[in-house]
């Protein structure tokens, strides 16, 4: 071996090692997608008890006493409707009072997802591929909350029947409404989408510099 060849060896060596190590530490962009989708069914069941919660919360400070809650699917036994949770009160006094109570998931979604892009422009947010992951699908299940009602037509549901305390009852009327969510919901959908391109291009940078430096153990330079 002469000692150019030595000489190379060792700068490659050099080099590598920490890359390599970086790479080791990031997951592959598949196994980050599995670990994903895996936590998709826990990040629901937990955005249905913020939901149904923020009723509670709501309802609680305005003075009205909640006498159902279930945050999970079923259908009503009194309406007969198929919904993924439930919160009954009574004491509800006026219109703004009912508004209050029915926005309220909104609320939450809207507050969460702020305290996320918050992270996501400062240095709380975390270096870790994983610690983004669930940062990033717990943002998905808010967004998908805030914006799914967009799209929804039922009389049981929360933005229906917010637009109808407010005199819109039929759907040229909400349309002003709805599409104010619907430019909303692609905000915060960029945010959110913000989050999985870091999240990426983390694993990408981690993995990207090994390959540059192989030519130099081979001694061609």
């Amino acid at each position: 071996m002469t000692t150019r060849a030595a000489i190379a060896i060792a700068l490659a060596a050099a080099v590598i090692a920490p890359r390599a190590a970086t790479a080791d530490r990031a997951p592959a962009d598949t196994r980050l997608v599995v670990v994903g989708l895996t936590l998709a069914l826990p990040v629901w069941a937990l955005g249905t008890v913020v939901h149904e919660g923020s009723h509670v919360v709501a309802a609680e400070l305005v003075g009205a006493d909640t006498v159902g809650f279930r945050p999970w699917p079923a259908r009503d036994r009194r309406t007969g409707a198929f919904q993924f949770g439930l919160t009954r009160v009574k004491g509800l006094r006026s219109d703004g009072e009912r508004l209050f109570f029915y926005m309220a998931p909104k609320l939450t979604d809207l507050a969460m997802l702020g305290g996320y892009l918050a992270m996501v422009e400062t240095g709380a947010y975390p270096d870790g591929a994983y610690g983004q992951l669930v940062l990033t699908v717990l943002a998905t299940g808010f967004w998908v909350d805030f914006a799914k009602d967009t799209f929804l037509f039922s009389p049981h549901n929360d933005l229906v029947k917010s637009m109808n305390l407010l005199g819109l009852r039929n759907e040229w009327k909400r349309l002003p409404v709805r599409l104010a969510f619907a430019g909303a919901s692609a905000g915060l959908g960029y945010v959110v989408l913000r989050g999985y391109d870091r999240m990426f291009a983390l694993n990408d940078d981690a993995v990207a510099g090994v390959p540059i430096v192989l030519p130099l153990a081979s001694g061609r330079f």
